[in-house]
């Protein structure tokens, strides 16, 4: 009889290392369809009522669902560079397996940038026709981190344009002249208010990085009145230039450096949203602004 039991547990043993396999393999499948982002074999992963959702994301039920999501990535935009995944834990209740556990992507986008997603993850597998695993529920929580948010903010308030309308697009087709245009009421001109912005940028960023700054008086109104007609593309193009090298700081920039220097970017990329408010404003009592341009 006590052999028998021995006999019994070690039959057990063995079976759930065997249903253990199983998932881990077919969490390394899903991880490599994912990487080729193979939309069709994905979402038959999923039972027929499966589910695809997340933290701040809507949840997609049924295989059809899922895949028309999946081929909402346009992969003109941007292309895997890797996929991995790492399973902390695996569970079984009954005939449903849980595994839990962190996966990372990098992607290369379409403006050369390269861009780093990282969530936890927690699957539902169940077991459907054949005796093949499915999952039944996907749940992501997205990884959040300071230098996430930061260049996140700066890349909306330079270039992307998502909430608003980010500075690039604010200053692009406007002429010289125009730049100098002033509504009468005491605002400045966009040729200020991008000169403006030009130096608190350019001044945060040598500190940031330990260089000599220009004497400053301390006077704000030096900041805009600075600003000539005749340099307005050199403007257009130094404002791009600056925000892009503070884009390349923060992605260079390790946790303990950013965790110092937080207030104070996130401060910098709230002035610069603030100002090209104003530039838009400007430039729709000019009426110079092409509303094609604005956020949808």
């Amino acid at each position: 009889m006590k052999n028998l039991a021995i006999l019994l547990v070690s039959f057990l043993m063995v079976a759930c290392a065997n249903r253990k396999a199983e998932i881990e393999n077919a969490m390394k499948q899903y991880d490599r369809l994912t990487f080729r982002m193979a939309v069709d074999s994905l979402a038959d992963s999923y039972l027929p009522d499966g589910e695809l959702g997340g933290k701040g994301m809507k949840t997609y039920v049924g295989r059809d669902s899922i895949r028309k999501f999946l081929k909402s990535f346009d992969p003109a935009s941007m292309k895997l560079i890797s996929n991995s995944t790492k399973v902390a834990t695996i569970d079984f209740k009954g005939d449903t397996a849980i595994a839990s556990g962190t996966f990372e992507q990098k992607a290369k986008l379409t403006q050369g940038d390269t861009a780093t997603y990282k969530s936890t993850f927690t699957v539902k597998w169940m077991e459907g026709e054949g005796n093949k695993w499915l999952i039944r529920k996907m749940y992501t929580i997205p990884t959040i981190t300071i230098k996430s948010v930061l260049l996140r903010q700066l890349k909306t308030t330079h270039a992307d344009k998502n909430w608003f309308v980010p500075a690039n697009i604010a200053v692009e087709g406007l002429t010289a002249k125009q730049a100098m245009w002033k509504d009468g009421s005491g605002n400045h001109s966009t040729g200020q208010l991008a000169t403006h912005l030009i130096f608190w940028n350019e001044r945060l960023l040598k500190s940031f990085r330990n260089e000599p700054k220009e004497k400053f008086s301390g006077n704000n109104d030096e900041t805009f009145n600075s600003f000539d007609e005749k340099t307005w593309d050199a403007t257009v193009k130094k404002l791009d230039e600056v925000l892009t090298s503070w884009e390349k700081e923060i992605k260079n920039a390790n946790d303990a450096r950013l965790y110092d220097w937080y207030e104070s970017i996130a401060n910098m990329n709230t002035h610069n949203a603030y100002h090209t408010g104003q530039i838009i404003f400007l430039r729709k009592l000019q009426g110079s602004w092409n509303p094609e341009k604005g956020v949808k």
